[in-house]
């Protein structure tokens, strides 16, 4: 009985996980959509009679990444948690061999599968586990679990153990071989990332360049178009036709202001490709791309 209420509890615990989730997005684009607003609001009020348009620029970035950091770390966490259940995967197959081995059939080693040491994966497990005891067919059980994991490796999983079950014959020798192929597929993907993670440096190092470039152009060649349009001014040479006359309608600080939107649109398209080179996601990027604005902002913020 005792057993009976806490599968009971765990059940109950599990349903209304979906909905706390879609709530928790709501909530915190809520919260990011008002942070944005008092940004945005802070910097018309208090930086739109500032002379310089990086500062009003630099303000707008801010009011942006207020409304985008929340949602982003919050769907980051949510990659991270797909990773983690990729990443426990083959040592779930590898328990379920070890306990088939045993003399266990599939469903007896499922629910003989321990829940520690799993990551993100043993809430599932759990919920699994829960569903089984309670009279869920096996196949409708691997469709939940694979559902809430949301991953294609965890589909492609339960599929493969689905077959293994109907087919029946030798279920030991099947798990092994679908827990190599998953650890072979888990080693490849390592591989993967380990070979683009040099990719990533070189973007960086593309960008560090860039900063570099425009900060050696607004505070050395920048500043000797100034002194030239000064000079031009005080000999009242600015209406003649020499070669110089142009520089008179040069605004020095609308050139930095371009050189710095030019930063920030280099850090955003950057710091998504390194995301994405690195980590296989956009999303993972976004630290790339606050990274880089910071970069950027430091920068212009010297000169």
């Amino acid at each position: 009985m005792k057993k009976t209420r806490t599968i009971q509890k765990e059940l109950s615990d599990e349903i209304p996980k979906i909905p706390r989730i879609r709530t928790e997005k709501f909530r915190v684009a809520v919260i990011s959509g008002i942070a944005s607003l008092l940004v945005i609001i802070f910097s018309i009020l208090y930086l739109s009679s500032s002379t310089s348009q990086i500062t009003q620029d630099v303000g707008i970035i801010f009011a942006i990444l207020a409304g985008i950091i929340p949602l982003a770390l919050l769907q980051l966490k949510e990659v991270q948690r797909r990773e983690s259940i990729d990443r426990h995967l083959p040592l779930f197959l590898l328990s379920l061999v070890s306990s088939i081995q045993s003399g266990s059939n599939l469903i007896q080693a499922i629910l003989a599968v321990p829940e520690r040491n799993m990551g993100n994966l043993g809430p599932l497990l759990q919920n699994l586990k829960a569903n089984i005891s309670w009279g869920m067919s096996l196949e409708d059980g691997f469709a939940n679990f694979s559902k809430k994991a949301g991953t294609r490796m965890a589909k492609r999983v339960t599929v493969l153990l689905e077959i293994a079950f109907k087919n029946g014959g030798n279920i030991s020798e099947n798990l092994e071989t679908i827990q190599k192929h998953v650890t072979e597929l888990r080693n490849l993907e390592k591989e993967r990332k380990s070979a683009l993670q040099p990719y990533t440096y070189t973007i960086y190092i593309a960008y560090v360049v860039f900063i570099a470039i425009t900060v050696i152009l607004s505070s050395q060649f920048f500043t000797q178009i100034e002194s030239v349009k000064n000079m031009l001014e005080e000999s009242n040479m600015g209406g003649t036709s020499n070669i110089f006359a142009a520089l008179s309608g040069v605004k020095i600080n609308d050139l930095d202001a371009i050189m710095f939107n030019m930063s920030i649109i280099e850090s955003i398209f950057g710091g998504l490709a390194a995301g994405k080179i690195g980590s296989g996601s956009y999303v993972s990027g976004i630290k790339h791309v606050i990274v880089m604005i910071i970069i950027a902002v430091i920068a212009f913020a010297v000169i």
